[in-house]
């Protein structure tokens, strides 16, 4: 989230460790550095933060006042009564459900440590497993296909990164096919570091030897390349300083996505002035204009969706698949401490919740950890994309069955429009 740093710096400068509490009076401090010994504590807390550092007051629907009133009451009988894991469970996803974050995660510990739970706060009515290996295999047997290599690393059913090149339009011509996981593309083959060229191949092979500063002696450059696809199904996101060399350096221009705001303070509406977020085209770039086509499912989420926004922008940009999960809106998570404040994004003991089953902990803490969204993000139309996400230019469903059969429809339509319809 780097390129956010510039917005940022004014809220680091006035921020306060020390807020206010609510009007029934209890103290509060800092929730990064809070550590609570009650059931109740906590959820105050927690609710409190997320009250003071939420980026989408100013459109979300969830009464939180209402919440309070609500399970306060339950988290005080937690505390004289005791609660089992599945009460803490339903009792934390209630106070959170329907919040239009979808970055929105909370960690936490119960009492004594015993069990950590994990909740999303948002839900989409629509969700499927992406089956990545399946896909790949199928990919691997299209016809006429060439230069194939992949890196996956984990479980069976995730891919790293795969490249090809995949018969065009013209006879004697290619598209070349890019698929990788997250936004992190540097840190994937830093991550291997021991089968660092395999890791890195894919890329190389689509972009050229400098592949994290955009496009140089890579395919896409070939002259008998004459499109593109970058499939971004079941990527997760990550860095957004990733978008320009992997995405923007496709478009051959500066992009503007719209304009980012961040909360500046602790009330509610506190919002800094909107900021024109433009990613800069790096200086290699694809040479000719061509061809563009994202591939996207509901797994593809935050910086995966701003690319495919990127790509839906251009004229020669075209957008297959079904609608993006909807988790728009940056972030910077508060391990760095650059940006550790209050009133904004992210807040918590993230190292505790990491580490704390290796080291002692106080058996009356109650660890959290909140994920949120540091930055509100809008279109150049000032349309928010939050739980919105993406929508295709062409809409293909996620079909498990064919794709048990060996048919990969949402690859086909995209094969089928860069072949044909354009």
């Amino acid at each position: 989230m780097n390129n956010y740093r510039k917005f940022f710096v004014v809220g680091v400068a006035v921020a306060m460790l020390m807020v206010s509490c609510r009007k029934e009076g209890f103290d509060l401090q800092n929730p990064n550095t809070r550590t609570c010994k009650s059931y109740v504590e906590q959820f105050e807390t927690i609710w409190q933060g997320i009250n003071n550092t939420y980026v989408f007051w100013s459109r979300d629907t969830v009464d939180w006042e209402a919440r309070y009133a609500k399970y306060h009451p339950i988290f005080e009988s937690f505390d004289a009564h005791g609660a089992d894991s599945a009460e803490y469970l339903n009792a934390w996803r209630g106070v959170v459900n329907g919040l239009l974050d979808h970055h929105m995660t909370l960690l936490l510990w119960n009492p004594n440590g015993k069990y950590r739970i994990g909740i999303r706060a948002a839900s989409n009515s629509y969700s499927h497993e992406t089956d990545e290996m399946a896909q790949l295999n199928i990919l691997q047997k299209q016809p006429g296909i060439l230069d194939f290599t992949c890196y996956y690393v984990g479980n069976n059913n995730f891919v790293n990164s795969a490249y090809c090149l995949l018969p065009g339009k013209t006879a004697g011509k290619y598209i070349a096919y890019l698929r990788f996981s997250s936004f992190s593309i540097d840190t994937m083959s830093k991550a291997n570091f021991a089968n660092k060229d395999k890791a890195e191949a894919p890329f190389r092979a689509f972009y050229g030897d400098q592949y994290a500063e955009g496009v140089t002696n890579g395919a896409v450059n070939r002259d008998d390349v004459e499109a593109i696809i970058l499939d971004v199904r079941n990527n997760g996101g990550g860095y957004i300083t990733d978008i320009s060399p992997a995405v923007v350096s496709l478009l051959q221009k500066n992009y503007q996505h719209g304009y980012s705001r961040f909360k500046e303070g602790y009330g509610r509406l506190d919002y800094s002035s909107w900021v024109p977020v433009v990613f800069d085209c790096p200086k290699n770039y694809i040479k000719q204009a061509k061809p563009i086509v994202a591939l996207v499912d509901i797994n593809t989420v935050s910086s995966a969706e701003l690319s495919a926004q990127a790509i839906k922008s251009i004229p020669n940009g075209t957008v297959v698949g079904e609608r993006t999960y909807g988790a728009t809106c940056p972030l910077v998570a508060n391990t760095d401490r650059a940006f550790n404040v209050y009133y904004t994004g992210c807040f918590g003991d993230q190292d505790l919740l990491l580490s704390s089953e290796k080291r002692p902990r106080d058996p009356n803490s109650y660890a959290y950890y909140v994920y949120s969204s540091t930055f509100d993000l809008v279109t150049n139309e000032y349309q928010s994309l939050e739980g919105v996400g993406v929508q295709p230019d062409i809409k293909v469903l996620y079909d498990a069955d064919k794709l048990a059969a060996g048919v990969d429809t949402q690859l086909e339509a995209a094969l089928e429009f860069l072949r044909k319809g354009n």
